[in-house]
């Protein structure tokens, strides 16, 4: 994981733990189990990818999709969109996000 969770890059999109409705969106370990997708467990750490991790915004748990995935692994990335959509998550690029956060 990296230093700083609550940093989002230009090149990234954001899912939110949030639903357009406004909801909190639950199951609460819903960013874990969707950036284990990628992740690589090595002596007993967890190490997530470069394409896919965990996030915290304002106390939010969100997940950062990198927009390269939908180019390096178009099935995952489209598996990833569609959980969101499925579940009416908030979805922003991250050229935006902390405009549409505040």
């Amino acid at each position: 994981m990296q230093a700083n969770n609550e940093v989002c890059y230009l090149d990234e999109i954001i899912i939110e733990g949030i639903t357009v409705d406004g909801q909190k969106f639950r199951p609460s370990d819903w960013v874990d189990r969707l950036c284990g997708m990628l992740a690589v467990f090595d002596q007993q750490r967890v190490s997530y990818s470069n394409f896919l991790r965990p996030m915290v915004f304002k106390d939010m748990n969100c997940v950062a999709v990198k927009k390269e995935l939908e180019k390096k692994k178009p099935s995952i990335f489209n598996f990833i969109m569609q959980f969101a959509a499925d579940n009416q998550l908030k979805v922003i690029d991250g050229a935006n996000f902390k405009k549409a956060v505040l």
